[in-house]
């Protein structure tokens, strides 16, 4: 990764997070992005601050917001080779009991952020000779949870499947590698949106749902994350990574 520019979205906490910290450790550039900038600020300087790290606040769910963090990465760095679509929120609730603007929460900001940010990526990296995506869904994408109504979640992410099987075939001729992450329970800050508030309690009943023994963390897809990204994988695309302790298999 020595040299590489890297944008990951959602990257204050949880999974952009570790991901930032592994990548700035191979070597990489690094811009993070997210919504609130003290916890942007405080994530770059726990990540050691200098020149290799930096962070933009934007919601990536605009189109003008995406435009302008591509802009500014490409200006700090000179380049974008890797983007990682990170940022997400979950709203849970029975179908019976949720409102639209609930669902248009989920689809803007799970699937449509993915699609934006892919849209005014690609043609950086087509101009840069290639480049990598890796989209973060869910394994909700392919399983139901029986226990916590996810609809509109489970659509969203899987939607950005769905995306990133299309424009891996659309940009392979450009040699832009798109690839998809499908982590089943991580620890991280959505466990409370997932949960609602009870985290130990959630984080406990993951030890017994994925046969691996336990939930996931942070760092464990940001190695996946890391896999999918490096250059040297260059024969890998429009893969998807079951990064879930087994619990896809259940």
């Amino acid at each position: 990764m020595e040299g590489i520019t890297a944008l990951i979205t959602g990257g204050g906490s949880g999974i952009g997070f570790a991901t930032a910290k592994l990548f700035l450790e191979a070597g990489a550039n690094v811009m993070i992005s997210g919504r609130t900038q003290s916890t942007l600020e405080q994530a770059a300087e726990t990540l050691g601050g200098g020149t290799r790290i930096k962070f933009m606040t934007a919601d990536v769910s605009s189109e003008g917001h995406a435009k302008m963090l591509i802009a500014s990465t490409i200006q700090k760095f000179g380049k974008l080779n890797v983007l990682i679509n990170n940022a997400g929120v979950f709203t849970g609730g029975p179908l019976l009991q949720m409102e639209e603007d609930e669902f248009d929460d989920n689809i803007n900001n799970n699937l449509k952020s993915a699609w934006l940010m892919c849209r005014y990526a690609a043609r950086p990296m087509i101009e840069a000779g290639g480049g990598a995506i890796v989209n973060v869904s869910s394994y909700l994408a392919i399983r139901a949870h029986h226990s916590t109504p996810s609809s509109a979640y489970a659509a969203s992410k899987g939607g950005v499947l769905a995306l990133t099987k299309s424009l891996a075939v659309e940009l392979a001729p450009h040699k832009i590698r798109v690839n998809v992450v499908l982590p089943a329970l991580v620890n991280t800050p959505m466990i409370s949106a997932f949960s609602g508030g009870d985290i130990d309690a959630t984080i406990e009943r993951g030890k017994k749902a994925h046969p691996i023994g336990r939930a996931g963390e942070p760092e464990d897809v940001a190695r996946a994350i890391h896999f999918l990204a490096d250059p040297l994988n260059s024969w890998l695309t429009g893969s998807e990574l079951n990064i879930d302790g087994g619990r896809n298999v259940l």
